[in-house]
């Protein structure tokens, strides 16, 4: 959730320049900044810090887990969809991304050994 923060924090703040500019190939802000950053006028960012915050609510409040498996999966579909749109779109990396996409890809292992862990038991 603090990654999807800082990353909408970002996405409406002024500054050009984050810890995460390393070059014009490896650039948060370039990404933060692009008309692929919103959908119907929402951040990319604020949606990922929605749907982390769901995963936790599901997750304390102790949800059937094919409720969070499906949320998870939910998340890494997007979350390859912006993947791609950085590899073969922007042709730019974003190390928050990258790290909110590995995130989500645990959550999604773990949410499905969960899941069928308790189906077959």
């Amino acid at each position: 959730m603090l990654i999807s923060a800082y990353s909408t924090y970002s996405h409406y703040g002024d500054a050009t320049d984050t810890f995460c500019d390393l070059t014009a190939t490896l650039s948060c802000t370039a990404v933060n900044k692009s008309i692929y950053a919103e959908i119907g006028g929402i951040p990319v960012a604020l949606i990922g810090l929605y749907g982390y915050g769901l995963i936790v609510l599901l997750t304390l409040g102790r949800a059937k887990t094919k409720w969070l498996f499906a949320v998870s999966i939910l998340g890494l579909v997007f979350s390859l969809y912006l993947t791609w749109i950085e590899l073969f779109t922007l042709r730019t990396i974003c190390i928050l991304c990258v790290a909110s996409q590995l995130l989500i890809l645990i959550i999604t292992i773990a949410a499905g050994r969960l899941y069928f862990r308790r189906k077959t038991s």
